[in-house]
């Protein structure tokens, strides 16, 4: 009476899509805790800031491609130390002319290059904060879902408590209890709301955690829909190592990195290339030249060899360790990725079979073990004591199951967001099949 089992649910459940005649769009059915999901996905702050970088990085490449700003002047030439005339330096010996820098071939081109590889980088770490967001959003809700549950069984432990309490006045009114079990079992009702009070305590911080995570209110309603699916069998460990070497958002921003680190060398090497200068001047009235208009043409290069050892040597020289230790971030970011996996795994991997142990044996036994004790209390062939070490021990295995449970649920999150996709599309990538809904662990009877 103390444990309703849960059916298990698909976490993300396909879309449903419905070709309209019109072309009107497609309608996708989504479970709440998908829905809550995709709450957080449109409008978590977070992700609006990223996705504002992700645009802005998008506009610096046409910037690079571009050529500097030409010049242009005025000068007014043959102007007379004494006598000058105002009217004289505007009619006479005047000249125009505009110049443009043309930087040498390729350095563009790099440059442009290494701005398309920061919009990767920018769209990588979007990727990683989105994975990272659904994660927190599961893990909250799971969170709440075991609250919610935790608090089902205290209700129902608490009935239980006041019925002990309900025995031993009769039996202390009968002359056949002492004052002590009464006094007892009422300190265990009260215990039994002061745990009450810290289930919903807890329930309220994951809901501020979901709140929170999507940015805007969220109905209790929407959160009791939750609920906490029977953990199934999990991938093999070895590929989910590989994968995530290979794979995870946050190799794939390192990868990024490494790609704009090497594009800035690139460019780094190019910047001791000569850039050249063209213009054009048409000169009105150059009284040097006998008061004839004129055109002129000239043609420069910058001389980058006199800053070699000062700019552009050690400018190549930051470029190139930059680009190691992209490489070294590189390997380091796989470690910890692996990590993660390989804890979150072992974690879910004992979660999952001490919630088979619980819910193939253990649970049957303390409520067995329950109804034997209230039966031998109520008869008096036990004392109080076994009576409330029944109940304390069916409390907590039926908590333990659905802490169990949940904390299983909450690291194949934090898998999930380190792989970057669900173990239920990863599953079938190992030649797997996917995530069975029944667990595969042999129960306490099957071993022996």
């Amino acid at each position: 009476m103390f444990e309703r089992r849960h059916g298990q649910i698909t976490r993300f459940m396909a879309p449903i899509l419905l070709m309209l005649i019109g072309g009107a769009g497609r309608l996708h059915a989504q479970s709440p805790l998908e829905s809550l999901v995709q709450q957080a996905l449109r409008n978590n702050p977070g992700l609006k800031a990223q996705r504002a970088k992700v645009e802005a990085a998008r506009q610096v490449p046409s910037q690079m491609k571009a050529l500097p700003d030409p010049t242009a002047d005025i000068e007014f030439m043959n102007i007379a130390v004494n006598g000058s005339s105002g009217s004289k330096a505007l009619t006479e010996g005047v000249s125009l002319g505009v110049t443009q820098m043309l930087p040498f071939p390729g350095k563009r081109g790099l440059a442009a290059n290494a701005a398309e590889r920061e919009v990767v980088v920018e769209s990588a770490r979007l990727v990683t904060m989105e994975q990272t967001i659904r994660s927190e959003i599961l893990s909250a809700s799971y969170r709440y879902a075991m609250a919610s549950e935790l608090l089902r069984i205290n209700a129902q432990t608490t009935e239980a408590l006041k019925m002990t309490v309900e025995s031993t006045l009769a039996r202390y009114t009968a002359g056949e209890g002492s004052q002590s079990d009464v006094l007892l079992a009422q300190s265990q009702v009260t215990q039994s709301a002061v745990q009450r009070r810290n289930l919903e305590s807890q329930r309220a911080v994951a809901k501020a955690r979901v709140e929170s995570l999507r940015a805007s209110p969220v109905e209790d309603a929407a959160l009791e829909q939750i609920e906490l699916p029977v953990p199934s069998a999990l991938p093999a460990l070895e590929f989910l190592l590989s994968y995530a070497s290979e794979h995870a958002p946050e190799v794939a921003v390192a990868q990024a990195e490494i790609g704009v680190a090497e594009a800035r060398a690139e460019v780094a090497r190019k910047a001791f290339k000569p850039d050249f200068m063209v213009g054009g001047r048409y000169r009105y009235k150059d009284m040097t030249m006998g008061g004839q208009d004129y055109l002129t043409a000239m043609v420069g290069i910058t001389l980058p060899f006199f800053h070699y050892k000062d700019r552009y040597r050690p400018g190549l020289d930051e470029a190139l360790q930059r680009k190691q230790g992209a490489l070294e971030e590189m390997n380091e970011t796989r470690n910890a990725a692996r990590y993660k996996v390989a804890e979150a795994y072992q974690s879910a991997d004992r979660d999952a079979k001490v919630f088979t142990l619980y819910d193939q044996g253990l649970l049957l036994q303390a409520r067995q073990g329950y109804d034997a004790a209230l039966s031998a209390y109520r008869t008096g062939r036990a004392g109080f004591s076994a009576l409330l070490m029944s109940v304390t021990s069916l409390y907590t295995v039926e908590s333990d199951a659905v802490m169990a449970r949940a904390e299983y649920h909450q690291m194949v999150a934090e898998m999930e967001a380190v792989l970057g996709r669900p173990l239920s599309e990863i599953a079938p990538l190992a030649g797997e099949p996917p995530a069975s809904t029944n667990p595969s662990f042999p129960s306490p009877l099957e071993k022996e």
